[in-house]
C-alpha cells in the first residue's frame, strides 16, 4: 500500500511540473507577442505618411525646367489654369502656360494640381469659371485637386470686394461640387490674402497659406514661403508641403 501511495505522488509530481511548464511557456509566448504587436504599431506610428515637397506656379513663374525641378526634389505642383479679370468685365482666361506646365510636370513624374483665381460675383459665374477650366484641361487627368482660389487684388480694387462674405463661401462652394460633377477633386485656397476661412469649409479638402507656423497634416496642402528657390525656375516660387 505505501509503495501504491509513493507511487501515486510521483504522478502527482509529474503532471503538475508538466503543467508548470506549460503555462510558463504559454505566459512567455503570449509575451514575445506582445513585443512583437508593440513593435509593429512603433513602427508605423513612427514612419506615418511621408512629407514631400511641392510648388505652386503660374505664367508669372516664367518658362520652367521641370526636369531640373524634379531633380531639385520636387514631388508635386499646383498649376494655374486660368482666371477671371478682377476689372467690371470680368473676362475668363487661360494662363498661357498651364498646359505646357501640366504636362511637363507629369512628364517628369511630378504630380500635377491646378488652380483657378475666381473673381466670381454670382452662382452662375462661379460655375462659369469651373466649366472653364474644366474645358482648358481637355480631358487630362490631374493627380492633385482643383482648387478654387479668391484674393483681394493688391493697389487696386476687385470684383469680388464689394461681395458679402456669405456669398463668398457660397460661390467656392458651387465651383467646387460643378468641379466635382466634372469628375475632378475640388479643393479650395485659404490664406491671409483670401476673402475665405477654414472653418466654412469643413467638408472640403483645403489648400492652406501660413507663412509663420507650419500645420503637420491639418490640411491637404500647405504653401509655407512665397520666396522659395528652387531648380529650373528663374523667379521666387511658391513652397507648399503635403503627405501621402
Amino acid at each position: 500500500m505505501k509503495k501504491v501511495f509513493v507511487f501515486i505522488l510521483i504522478v502527482i509530481t509529474a503532471v503538475f511540473a508538466v503543467s508548470c511548464e506549460e503555462t510558463k511557456t504559454s505566459a512567455q509566448a503570449e509575451n514575445i507577442t506582445k513585443t512583437e504587436s508593440d513593435a509593429v504599431t512603433q513602427t508605423k506610428t513612427k514612419s506615418g505618411p511621408k512629407k514631400i515637397s511641392g510648388i505652386d506656379v503660374s505664367s508669372y513663374s516664367g518658362e520652367i525646367d521641370w526636369k531640373r525641378v524634379k531633380n531639385d526634389n520636387i514631388e508635386f505642383a499646383v498649376i494655374r489654369i486660368g482666371g477671371r479679370g478682377y476689372g467690371d468685365s470680368g473676362v475668363l482666361y487661360e494662363d498661357k502656360l498651364a498646359i505646357k506646365n501640366i504636362d511637363s510636370a507629369q512628364k517628369n513624374k511630378i504630380k500635377a494640381g491646378a488652380y483657378f483665381y475666381s473673381q466670381a460675383t454670382s452662382e452662375k459665374e462661379a460655375k462659369e469659371e469651373a466649366r472653364f477650366a474644366v474645358n482648358l484641361l481637355n480631358g487630362r487627368k490631374l493627380e492633385l485637386p482643383i482648387a478654387y482660389d479668391v484674393e483681394h487684388v493688391k493697389g487696386d480694387t476687385a470684383r469680388v470686394d464689394s461681395v458679402p462674405y456669405i456669398d463668398s463661401v457660397k460661390f467656392a462652394k458651387v465651383f467646387m461640387e460643378e468641379i466635382k460633377k466634372s469628375g475632378y477633386e475640388p479643393m479650395v485656397y485659404i490664406g491671409e490674402e483670401s476673402f475665405l476661412k477654414a472653418e466654412d469649409f469643413k467638408d472640403y479638402k483645403i489648400w492652406y497659406a501660413d507663412y509663420k507656423q507650419p500645420y503637420e497634416q491639418e490640411f491637404e496642402i500647405l504653401q509655407y514661403s512665397k520666396n522659395g528657390k528652387v531648380d529650373g525656375i528663374n523667379t521666387n516660387v511658391d513652397l507648399d508641403i503635403m503627405y501621402e
